[in-house]
């Protein structure tokens, strides 16, 4: 995670986690991470997660191992260096970490923003009948998104700043299609592309931590 003014560095009881919370640990020197879920702690002494069916894994779980997790919360990124205290092969396949003493807690509500290229459909109010448009997301952030699409026909829709629109996509990782309101902003035409910016309207609480889950692990990635 970037150590900037985004990030704040907490006291270890400012873990904020729940039962079943996807977690990443990267292990140290094992050059790759691997996904995992919470299962519990003991606040002040250990943590507990699952140990997936990889092929070699173990090798990089022994004692005082040492490891970084990360995990979204409530619309928080939270990091930390742990190590391996126990692994338990039966008749659970559990890990047990030292809980951190520090942690550090990125507020992605702050709107981080992301690039990626996700197709869309976008829709609308053209003289009261509904228009779709086909086109991409540029980049993605838990507050709004930039999009591009292509001139229908060889025309632009009409519209203009703060003009209510409908974008439809499939949920990242699923096959879920989700469609959300919001207003055009920034709206600038070069050839026979129109580019916009939207910000979300009453965005619901399952997509917004699709979103947010999305961002922080292209962003971390990015970061690594």
């Amino acid at each position: 995670m970037p150590r900037d003014g985004s990030v704040d560095l907490k006291e270890g009881s400012a873990l904020g986690v729940s039962i079943g919370t996807r977690m990443l640990v990267e292990p140290a020197g094992m050059g790759d991470r691997f996904k995992t879920e919470f299962i519990g702690m003991l606040r002040g002494q250990f943590i507990i997660v699952r140990i997936p069916r990889i092929p070699g894994l173990n090798d990089f779980l022994y004692v005082e191992k040492k490891v970084t997790v990360r995990y979204v919360h409530e619309g928080n990124v939270y990091g930390f260096e742990s190590e391996v205290i126990w692994n338990q092969q039966a008749p659970f396949r559990l890990l047990f970490l030292r809980y951190p003493p520090t942690i550090e807690i990125l507020n992605l509500r702050k709107c981080q923003r992301v690039d990626c290229y996700l197709p869309v459909k976008i829709g609308m109010d053209e003289g009261g009948q509904l228009t779709e448009y086909q086109g991409m997301i540029l980049n993605l952030s838990c507050g709004g998104c930039q999009l591009v699409l292509d001139a229908k026909q060889g025309s632009m829709p009409a519209i203009s700043v703060d003009k209510m629109i409908s974008v439809e996509f499939r949920m990242f990782g699923t096959n879920k299609d989700v469609r959300l309101e919001g207003k055009a902003k920034n709206i600038s035409v070069s050839k026979n592309r129109m580019y916009m910016g939207v910000m979300y309207s009453d965005l619901p609480t399952d997509v917004s931590d699709g979103i947010l889950n999305y961002v922080s692990h292209v962003a971390e990635y990015l970061e690594s």
